[in-house]
Protein backbone atom coordinates (compact mmCIF):
# COMPACT_ATOMS: atom_id res chain seq x y z
CA UNK A 1 0.00 0.00 0.00
CA UNK A 2 2.66 2.29 0.70
CA UNK A 3 4.46 1.89 -2.60
CA UNK A 4 1.45 2.52 -3.95
CA UNK A 5 1.18 5.95 -2.19
CA UNK A 6 4.49 6.66 -3.10
CA UNK A 7 4.13 5.91 -7.10
CA UNK A 8 0.65 7.50 -7.46
CA UNK A 9 2.25 11.09 -5.56
CA UNK A 10 4.87 10.91 -8.33
CA UNK A 11 2.37 10.50 -10.96
CA UNK A 12 0.47 13.45 -9.36
CA UNK A 13 3.72 15.27 -9.45
CA UNK A 14 4.56 14.56 -13.22
CA UNK A 15 0.90 15.59 -14.05
CA UNK A 16 1.04 18.82 -12.12
CA UNK A 17 4.44 19.96 -13.60
CA UNK A 18 3.47 18.87 -17.19
CA UNK A 19 0.16 21.22 -16.60
CA UNK A 20 2.24 23.60 -15.61
CA UNK A 21 4.58 23.54 -18.49
CA UNK A 22 1.36 23.25 -21.06
CA UNK A 23 -0.13 26.17 -19.38
CA UNK A 24 3.04 28.58 -18.68
CA UNK A 25 5.30 27.51 -21.72
CA UNK A 26 3.79 30.46 -24.28
CA UNK A 27 4.41 33.72 -22.57
CA UNK A 28 6.81 36.65 -23.27
CA UNK A 29 8.74 36.75 -20.06
CA UNK A 30 9.69 32.82 -20.85
CA UNK A 31 10.45 33.71 -24.02
CA UNK A 32 13.19 35.72 -22.91
CA UNK A 33 14.75 33.09 -20.92
CA UNK A 34 14.63 30.59 -24.37
CA UNK A 35 16.34 33.19 -25.47
CA UNK A 36 19.49 33.54 -23.48
CA UNK A 37 19.57 29.42 -23.23
CA UNK A 38 19.96 30.00 -26.95
CA UNK A 39 22.82 32.55 -26.27
CA UNK A 40 24.78 30.29 -24.26
CA UNK A 41 26.56 27.84 -27.21
CA UNK A 42 26.83 31.46 -28.87
CA UNK A 43 29.15 32.56 -26.02
CA UNK A 44 31.49 29.37 -25.89
CA UNK A 45 31.92 29.46 -29.40
CA UNK A 46 33.04 33.17 -29.41
CA UNK A 47 34.89 32.47 -25.97
CA UNK A 48 36.24 29.39 -27.23
CA UNK A 49 37.71 31.30 -30.76
CA UNK A 50 39.45 34.17 -28.88
CA UNK A 51 36.82 36.90 -29.85
CA UNK A 52 36.71 37.95 -25.74
CA UNK A 53 35.09 40.96 -26.99
CA UNK A 54 32.46 39.57 -28.67
CA UNK A 55 31.67 37.14 -26.43
CA UNK A 56 31.05 39.96 -23.26
CA UNK A 57 28.37 41.76 -25.75
CA UNK A 58 26.97 37.97 -25.76
CA UNK A 59 26.62 38.42 -21.87
CA UNK A 60 25.33 41.55 -21.64
CA UNK A 61 22.69 40.78 -24.16
CA UNK A 62 21.66 37.68 -21.47
CA UNK A 63 21.86 40.35 -18.74
CA UNK A 64 19.82 42.64 -20.92
CA UNK A 65 17.14 39.74 -21.49
CA UNK A 66 17.13 38.34 -18.29
CA UNK A 67 15.90 41.70 -16.41
CA UNK A 68 13.90 42.68 -19.23
CA UNK A 69 12.04 39.11 -18.58
CA UNK A 70 11.90 40.10 -14.67
CA UNK A 71 10.26 43.64 -15.74
CA UNK A 72 7.48 42.26 -18.03
CA UNK A 73 6.92 39.69 -15.83
CA UNK A 74 6.12 41.51 -12.86
CA UNK A 75 4.63 45.03 -14.69
CA UNK A 76 2.49 43.38 -16.96
CA UNK A 77 1.53 40.31 -14.36
CA UNK A 78 2.93 37.33 -16.38
CA UNK A 79 5.04 35.75 -13.57
CA UNK A 80 4.04 31.78 -14.19
CA UNK A 81 5.37 28.68 -12.03
CA UNK A 82 7.47 27.84 -15.28
CA UNK A 83 9.00 31.04 -15.24
CA UNK A 84 9.90 30.43 -11.74
CA UNK A 85 12.08 27.27 -12.28
CA UNK A 86 13.16 28.55 -16.36
CA UNK A 87 14.74 32.06 -15.15
CA UNK A 88 17.39 30.79 -12.62
CA UNK A 89 17.97 27.36 -14.83
CA UNK A 90 19.29 29.83 -17.55
CA UNK A 91 21.03 31.71 -14.89
CA UNK A 92 22.81 29.03 -13.48
CA UNK A 93 23.25 27.29 -17.05
CA UNK A 94 24.76 30.35 -18.44
CA UNK A 95 26.89 31.32 -15.55
CA UNK A 96 28.20 27.31 -15.76
CA UNK A 97 29.19 27.78 -19.33
CA UNK A 98 31.21 31.14 -19.04
CA UNK A 99 32.87 30.00 -15.81
CA UNK A 100 33.70 26.31 -17.40
CA UNK A 101 35.92 28.17 -20.10
CA UNK A 102 36.90 30.35 -17.58
CA UNK A 103 38.42 27.49 -15.52
CA UNK A 104 40.77 26.92 -18.77
CA UNK A 105 42.79 29.76 -17.32
CA UNK A 106 41.02 29.99 -13.34
CA UNK A 107 41.34 26.94 -11.41
CA UNK A 108 39.31 28.76 -8.66
CA UNK A 109 36.89 29.07 -11.60
CA UNK A 110 36.13 25.17 -11.58
CA UNK A 111 35.39 25.28 -7.70
CA UNK A 112 32.43 28.22 -8.37
CA UNK A 113 31.37 25.68 -10.71
CA UNK A 114 31.28 23.37 -8.63
CA UNK A 115 29.88 25.17 -5.47
CA UNK A 116 27.09 26.28 -8.01
CA UNK A 117 25.83 22.76 -9.37
CA UNK A 118 25.75 21.47 -5.63
CA UNK A 119 23.84 24.52 -4.48
CA UNK A 120 21.47 23.86 -7.60
CA UNK A 121 21.45 20.27 -7.16
CA UNK A 122 20.18 20.77 -3.10
CA UNK A 123 17.59 23.38 -4.33
CA UNK A 124 16.06 20.98 -6.64
CA UNK A 125 15.92 18.30 -4.04
CA UNK A 126 14.46 20.40 -1.32
CA UNK A 127 12.40 22.64 -4.35
CA UNK A 128 10.92 19.49 -5.35
CA UNK A 129 9.66 18.87 -1.73
CA UNK A 130 8.18 22.15 -1.35
CA UNK A 131 6.14 22.15 -4.81
CA UNK A 132 4.82 18.17 -4.28
CA UNK A 133 3.01 19.55 -0.30
CA UNK A 134 2.62 23.35 -0.77
CA UNK A 135 1.76 23.37 -4.77
CA UNK A 136 3.89 26.48 -5.56
CA UNK A 137 8.03 27.58 -6.44
CA UNK A 138 8.94 30.37 -3.80
CA UNK A 139 10.77 33.16 -5.95
CA UNK A 140 14.50 34.54 -6.07
CA UNK A 141 15.68 36.00 -2.97
CA UNK A 142 17.63 39.23 -2.31
CA UNK A 143 20.73 36.41 -1.42
CA UNK A 144 20.26 35.02 -4.43
CA UNK A 145 20.19 38.08 -6.40
CA UNK A 146 23.03 39.37 -4.85
CA UNK A 147 25.20 36.38 -5.57
CA UNK A 148 24.22 36.20 -8.77
CA UNK A 149 24.84 39.82 -9.49
CA UNK A 150 28.68 39.44 -8.14
CA UNK A 151 28.84 36.05 -10.41
CA UNK A 152 27.82 37.88 -13.43
CA UNK A 153 30.06 40.77 -12.85
CA UNK A 154 32.90 38.81 -12.15
CA UNK A 155 32.30 36.65 -15.41
CA UNK A 156 31.71 39.74 -17.58
CA UNK A 157 34.88 41.38 -16.56
CA UNK A 158 37.17 38.20 -16.71
CA UNK A 159 36.30 37.94 -20.47
CA UNK A 160 36.49 41.01 -21.29
CA UNK A 161 40.04 41.72 -19.61
CA UNK A 162 41.77 38.51 -19.98
CA UNK A 163 45.10 40.43 -19.06
CA UNK A 164 44.24 40.60 -15.57
CA UNK A 165 46.02 40.40 -12.73
CA UNK A 166 45.65 36.62 -11.20
CA UNK A 167 45.21 38.18 -7.31
CA UNK A 168 42.48 40.34 -8.71
CA UNK A 169 41.15 37.34 -10.76
CA UNK A 170 41.01 34.67 -7.68
CA UNK A 171 40.18 38.04 -5.11
CA UNK A 172 36.91 38.08 -7.07
CA UNK A 173 36.30 34.48 -7.60
CA UNK A 174 36.55 33.57 -3.71
CA UNK A 175 33.98 36.67 -3.51
CA UNK A 176 31.59 34.86 -5.31
CA UNK A 177 32.12 31.33 -3.77
CA UNK A 178 31.63 32.59 -0.59
CA UNK A 179 27.95 34.60 -1.90
CA UNK A 180 26.99 31.50 -3.43
CA UNK A 181 27.45 29.69 -0.36
CA UNK A 182 25.93 32.23 2.09
CA UNK A 183 22.56 32.36 -1.05
CA UNK A 184 22.30 28.42 -0.68
CA UNK A 185 22.58 28.12 2.78
CA UNK A 186 19.94 30.67 3.02
CA UNK A 187 17.64 29.08 0.65
CA UNK A 188 17.77 25.72 2.73
CA UNK A 189 17.13 27.43 6.05
CA UNK A 190 13.96 29.21 4.35
CA UNK A 191 12.66 26.06 2.36
CA UNK A 192 13.07 23.91 5.29
CA UNK A 193 10.92 26.46 6.98
CA UNK A 194 8.42 26.41 4.41
CA UNK A 195 8.16 22.64 4.65
CA UNK A 196 8.57 22.91 8.52
CA UNK A 197 4.74 25.41 8.66
CA UNK A 198 3.31 22.78 6.34
CA UNK A 199 3.87 20.24 8.14
CA UNK A 200 2.97 22.06 11.28
CA UNK A 201 -0.49 23.09 9.47
CA UNK A 202 -1.25 19.58 8.80
CA UNK A 203 -0.60 18.50 12.20
CA UNK A 204 -2.99 21.25 13.84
Amino acid sequence: MEERDENFSAEKLTKRMGDIIKRDWNTIPNYFSYFRLVLIPCFIWLYLIGEYAAASVVIVVSWISDIADGFIARRFNMTSELGKVLDPVADKLTQGAIFICLSFRYTLALVLVLVIAAKEITMLIIGTVVFKKANRLDSARWYGKLATGAISVTALVLVLVPTISDTVASGMLIACIVLASFSALMYIIRYLKIIFEIKKEEES
